[in-house]
């Protein structure tokens, strides 16, 4: 399984990272891919558009493990 993150790094307070919910999940990184090109930056509001266009913030797909077993 893939999924979209917004990543952008603070000077101070270090990196900030986030999922972007809005578009789900998808079953291959190809998928993810062209789903990221789709809706970036089309879909972005002014501020993070602006963000995304000066190299502050970037989009990318990361594929996601499956959570360990636990003994609960």
């Amino acid at each position: 399984m893939w999924a979209i993150m917004a990543v952008s790094l603070q000077l101070l307070s270090g990196p900030n990272v986030w999922a972007v919910k809005e578009e789900g999940t998808f079953t291959g990184q190809q998928e993810c891919e062209a789903a990221l090109a789709e809706a970036v930056p089309r879909t972005l509001s002014e501020d993070l558009r602006m963000a995304w266009e000066e190299g502050e913030l970037k989009y990318v797909c990361v594929k996601v493990r499956g959570a360990p077993a636990t003994d609960n």
